[in-house]
């Protein structure tokens, strides 16, 4: 599938901005710059208007992702449910640092809120979602992926 096949299937007004941005980045795990100009000039945004958009939401990507990519959700919710203390785990259990865009093979960050919050902490591992994540929970979680 191209990048112009996906954008043929929305009409180019500002409301499918997002659910362009969204299936781009689904098709292709991540936004670069030339798709990112090729959006815009779809929509005839400016690129700047395309990249607040595309960044302001965690669930789409701006760069390329390792294999295994992993977010935590740190919303007051999910924060007060222990977050921070699966954060810790995680980094134990991969040995890789919050936020470190540097390691070829894990990334780990925090995201936003994902309207799951009676089912909370939730993780994200590659898009899967884990639902009232505990520490116990973790390690078995990611050997799935290892």
């Amino acid at each position: 599938m191209t990048i112009e096949k996906i954008l043929l299937g929305f009409s180019p007004k500002a409301e499918n901005i997002l659910p362009a941005l969204k299936k781009v980045n689904a098709g292709f795990g991540y936004i670069d710059e030339e798709k990112a100009e090729k959006i815009a000039a779809y929509f005839s945004v400016p690129i700047s208007q395309l990249y607040e958009t595309a960044t302001f939401y965690d669930l789409i990507n701006t760069k390329k992702q390792p294999a295994l990519t992993i977010k935590v959700c740190f919303s007051t919710h999910c924060a007060l449910k222990d977050a921070k203390k699966i954060i810790v785990e995680i980094e134990n259990v991969l040995h890789v640092k919050l936020g470190d865009e540097n390691n070829p093979k894990f990334r780990l960050g925090k995201m936003s809120c994902v309207g799951r919050c009676g089912e909370g902490p939730v993780v994200m591992v590659n898009n899967k979602v884990y639902e009232r994540v505990t520490v116990v929970m973790v390690r078995g979680m990611l050997e799935e992926y290892l």
